[in-house]
């Protein structure tokens, strides 16, 4: 059972302002609790306590809210000092350099129903990415598949001829979780700096364990836009509810 996530939470997130001028998007409200809050119960929900996060942009408000409403989780901070000038696969770099291990990965602005983390609870041994099916945007992460194996990933690939969107949310497992380790730190060196984290997913050589896990119909969305930050407020959070009366 994996046992560990790494959330990643250092960004400033300029697009989002001025709503992340004097507060890091993980901290947004969203509905009774910030959308961090979400993320920690969803790991408690599946048992996790330990939690590496890469903290950047107001780090310290970032650690007083765990302080001070999640105290029971073991939180291990790591600082990215650049992340003005570096971006997800740096932040990645820096949360595995001392850490081996099997873990849950988070973007810390995707808001979603626990029922998605505990579905990838399910899976191990390989790399299982949620995956949301829908026509999908230039501006989003997309994934090739092939009988659930991912084959190709990353905001470069045609939509038209994608499987689907992924939200920002994994558990890697296994001996994928090593291999995708060692290619995260090979990666992580100019000019790969503004890289996100999947261009390290796509450029492993060996895919043959890293798969689909379908999570369509299942309340969530990442908020990179203001546009995306009241979809959340208004649809997202009602299908929370919506959802634990259908269980």
């Amino acid at each position: 059972m994996t046992a560990t996530s790494i959330i990643l939470a250092a960004g400033r997130s300029m697009r989002l302002r001025p709503l992340t001028d004097h507060q890091p998007k993980c901290l947004l409200d969203m509905g009774p609790k910030k959308i961090l809050d979400w993320q920690l119960d969803a790991l408690k929900s599946v048992g996790v306590l330990d939690v590496r996060m890469v903290v950047g942009y107001q780090k310290e408000m970032i650690q007083s809210h765990i302080a001070n409403h999640h105290p029971e989780l073991r939180v291990t901070y790591i600082e990215n000092p650049d992340f003005e000038t570096t971006n997800t696969l740096y932040s990645l770099a820096k949360a595995l350099r001392d850490f081996e291990g099997d873990f849950y990965y988070m973007n810390a602005d995707v808001v979603f129903e626990q029922s998605i983390l505990q579905r990838l609870s399910t899976y191990s041994g390989g790399g299982f990415l949620a995956i949301d099916r829908k026509q999908c945007r230039e501006e989003e992460v997309k994934v090739q598949v092939d009988n659930d194996q991912i084959t190709a990933i990353g905001k470069h690939l045609d939509p038209g001829a994608s499987y689907g969107e992924f939200i920002g949310v994994a558990n890697f497992t296994g001996d994928f979780a090593k291999r995708f380790r060692a290619t995260v730190l090979d990666e992580a060196v100019s000019p790969n700096e503004m890289k996100f984290f999947e261009h390290a997913l796509d450029v492993m050589a060996d895919k043959h364990d890293m798969f689909a896990v379908d999570i369509t119909g299942l309340p969530c969305v990442e908020v990179d836009f203001p546009e995306d930050y009241e979809y959340a407020i208004q649809e997202v959070l009602h299908a929370f509810v919506q959802v634990t009366k259908d269980e």
